[in-house]
């Protein structure tokens, strides 16, 4: 897995709070690096090889895409539904653009990226890679219904950056009419050479061409939850305490007009019931849905975990898994510390602990978690290695 990855990392030069208060969701922006070889490590053609050959995609993760024309997915499928990579190959040549969705769910260093993101923004975020063929281009102009970062990997690819045209309005955002075909002014060009990012933000009409080489490039697309979300969830919460929100609909209602005046009413005392504990509840399933996002140590240092954990006492440093979003839970009788797909509970005396090592990210010796005697402290942390939050660190 990659290690030292985050929006930082990404945005250096710029930091983060200038991106955060300047940039976001108004204004493009390009960072060019003259460093090509600054995204070594995090994906390059022979992750793509392996990954079409390995990792069995679903259909609706792999596409070819030449402007407005899209391949059937069955006509580069084996009769097993095995990629046909012959097919896929002979597709490049001819000049269609290989786009792979959601690297994050199979290819471990996308991951760790992806979740760095997510750590410092509480937003989920998908990473897509486009592979495209010489003086090719993938989409005709359009816009995305989200922010994205574009990290160019190898080659180099010209953006068309429509900055002139309005963005699109959130509520047609919904509409997903993504393609603008007629009556769109100059656009702004803007050359990405490997290592370089750009930033666009949701709704802003871009087009993008490779150049005389192949371009890889990674989007990655940041989703941050919306309000209609929040209230959704506030609503989910509200039905377990209010049975007003489970009430069922009448017959009849939809040609009803008394029926519907009454639900009117209804909706409008429900949605005044939400209080302040129904949104802390909603965030709160937010948060449960980032947590299990994230990933601890690979499968493959299972055995090494173990053997990790016996070895461990008061004087071992260790340190949290990075990146990885983790919180701290009331339980009855305890406290949990929950983290990607685990949770591990104990006894009120350990809350100190817990929160320590889901705030702290530098490294620690065991001796040092807070509130605890030594065997507890030794029991806590070898748990800990064995599921992967913590990591034993050599000493200087």
């Amino acid at each position: 897995m990659t290690t030292g990855v985050s929006l930082g990392w990404l945005l250096q030069p710029l930091t983060v709070e200038t991106f955060l208060t300047e940039i976001w969701a108004t204004r493009h922006y390009v960072i060019n690096r003259c460093c090509p070889g600054y995204f070594d490590g995090v994906f390059d053609a022979a992750a793509i090889e392996e990954y079409l050959e390995f990792a069995r995609p679903e259909r609706s993760e792999v596409r070819l895409i030449r402007t407005a024309d899209r391949k059937a997915p069955e006509t580069y499928r084996l009769a097993d539904d095995t990629i046909d990579l012959v097919r896929i190959r002979n597709e490049f040549a001819d000049g269609y653009t290989i786009v792979l969705n959601g690297l994050e769910r199979h290819v471990p260093n996308i991951a760790a990226l992806a979740h760095a993101i997510e750590v410092e923004l509480n937003f989920e975020t998908q990473v897509n890679v486009y592979i495209t063929p010489p003086k090719s281009q993938g989409f005709l102009p359009h816009y995305d219904d989200h922010d994205v970062l574009i990290l160019q990997i190898s080659g180099t690819k010209t953006w068309h950056v429509y900055d002139s045209v309005a963005d699109v309005p959130s509520h047609e955002l919904r509409l997903r009419e993504m393609f603008v075909k007629d009556g769109l002014p100059a656009p702004s060009d803007l050359t990405l050479e490997a290592g370089d990012v750009l930033y666009l933000p949701r709704g802003r009409v871009h087009a993008a061409e490779a150049n005389d080489e192949p371009s890889i490039h990674l989007t990655l697309g940041i989703h941050p939850p919306s309000v209609l979300a929040l209230v959704t969830k506030a609503l989910e919460a509200l039905g377990y305490r209010d049975d007003r929100v489970l009430t069922r609909l009448p017959p009849r209602y939809l040609n009803d007009a008394s029926a519907r005046t009454n639900l009117g009413g209804l909706v409008r005392d429900v949605v005044g019931a939400i209080d302040e504990s129904c949104v802390g509840d909603a965030i709160g399933a937010l948060e449960d849905s980032l947590l299990r996002r994230g990933r601890c140590q690979l499968v493959g240092h299972l055995i090494a975990n173990s053997f990790e954990a016996d070895r461990i006492d008061g004087r071992t440093r260790v340190m949290k898994c990075q990146p990885l979003y983790s919180r701290v839970l009331a339980l009855d009788g305890g406290v949990a510390l929950q983290f990607a797909q685990s949770m591990v509970s104990a006894g009120p005396e350990h809350r100190a602990a817990m929160l320590f090592l889901s705030r702290n990210t530098e490294p620690f010796r065991v001796g040092d978690l807070p509130g605890l005697s030594a065997p507890q402290q030794t029991e806590l942390a070898r748990k800990l290695v064995v599921d992967g939050f913590l990591i034993r660190v050599p000493e200087d």
